[in-house]
């Protein structure tokens, strides 16, 4: 009944935009609403062994595919410093692009370094937080100033890299919010000898940063990921079925059935054409980037039997809410991208505004599926992130 109601309500739809009937209020999709909670339903329902290769999760090396631009990047940056030069490595990428298994694969294309890779979870924008972030990630005890920091790695015995990921989480858009980084480029500045330095941020959140801190300044090596092709993700995501020894078995639409092209193909035919037009849809979907386009490969999973997976059509979502959300909206929403994320305790720092305000600016946004809330931060959907981006710049919100 659901699928026949939606068949009808599409059609209806469709039909509207013909004849240039359009309605006054867009409403946002119950399956926007749905999405996280659908695909994690999805990944949960699969058997144990498939469920594994498409949790997200840094790909092991076997299934890692097309950096290679960006790992030559890297590998000159660490010949260079090496060789005594002063070398500091940052990568701009979006959430969920691959950085952390580009770098994994990096590092094993190396002579073996010492390596420190730390993540940032949390917003560190205060000296206490810096000192305890950095007591931690170097085993230290009670180091509270950048020069005892300082001295530390350079008297350490052995040269060695650290990688910084979601390196946007150390500042927050408030006076004085910008402290901890600040005192992280001293840092740096004064190691680069002993240590190579590969910092991880947004795209966002370095364009805002160059604009108020000129970050770029700090690093001598600018390293962008570009989106992956619609060859790569389908080589990523065939090299996972493979290792199952899984075939893929694409159901066609309603549409194709009937389609003049599909009736006419031969029967060894139809399979090659299905799966092309599936991996353009998944690349258009996801932008090429490959966490989002894992995201829907599993919601598009119908079942797997016998070795057989069967992937049916993933349908695009209606985007032209976007265009009707308010300023308030926006505005809340720029926070949080250029933030990569905020809890509602750092929200309210950087909107300057009461908790409870704050909740009811996020709140409606959460329920409607333009937010999500995994952990303890709000962020905005990755099924709209794109659309959400693109409207943010087409006004100016975000660069």
């Amino acid at each position: 009944m659901n699928t026949i109601l939606k068949f009808l309500k599409n059609k209806i739809a469709r039909l509207k935009k013909a004849l240039g009937i359009v309605d006054k209020k867009v409403l946002i999709s119950f399956e926007l609403s749905e999405f996280i909670q659908e695909t994690e339903s999805a990944l949960q329902n699969l058997p144990q062994n498939y469920k594994k290769l498409y949790e997200l999760h840094p790909a092991e090396i076997q299934f890692f595919v097309n950096r290679e631009k960006e790992i030559k990047e890297l590998q000159k940056s660490f010949t260079n410093w090496t060789k005594n030069r002063f070398v500091t490595c940052a990568i701009i990428g979006e959430k969920g692009c691959g950085v952390s298994s580009m770098l994994s694969s990096f590092l094993a294309t190396i002579p073996q370094t010492e390596t420190i890779r730390g993540e940032l979870h949390e917003k560190i924008f205060t000296k206490e937080d810096y000192f305890q972030y950095f007591n931690t990630l170097l085993g230290t005890k009670e180091i509270t100033t950048n020069k005892e920091l300082i001295d530390f790695l350079n008297n350490t015995q052995s040269a060695k890299i650290i990688i910084l990921e979601n390196l946007h989480h150390m500042f927050l858009k408030k006076v004085g919010g910008f402290e901890s980084i600040k005192m992280l480029f001293e840092l740096i500045s004064y190691t680069t000898k002993k240590v190579l330095w590969i910092g991880v941020f947004t795209p966002e959140t370095w364009n805002f940063l160059a604009k108020t801190i000129s970050i770029s300044n700090y690093f001598t090596s600018k390293i962008f990921m570009e989106p992956l092709s619609q060859e790569s993700i389908k080589e990523t995501i065939s090299k996972r079925n493979e290792y199952e020894n899984l075939k893929i078995e694409f159901l066609p639409k309603e549409e194709s059935l009937k389609g003049t092209t599909f009736e006419k193909l031969k029967d060894d035919e139809k399979q090659p054409f299905l799966g092309e037009k599936f991996f353009k849809q998944l690349h258009k979907l996801s932008n090429g980037n490959i966490s989002l386009a894992m995201l829907y490969w599993v919601r598009a999973i119908e079942k797997i039997e016998e070795n057989i997976i069967y992937i049916k059509w993933i349908d695009d979502v209606d985007y032209s809410f976007v265009k009707n959300l308010s300023s308030e909206a926006l505005f809340a929403i720029q926070a949080l991208i250029l933030h990569d994320g905020l809890t509602l305790h750092d929200f309210s720092i950087v909107m300057n505004e009461p908790h409870e305000e704050c909740r009811k600016m996020l709140m409606p946004m959460l329920e409607k599926g333009l937010l999500i809330q995994p952990h303890k931060k709000y962020n905005i959907n990755p099924a709209i992130y794109k659309q959400i981006h693109d409207h943010l710049s087409s006004k100016n919100f975000i660069h």
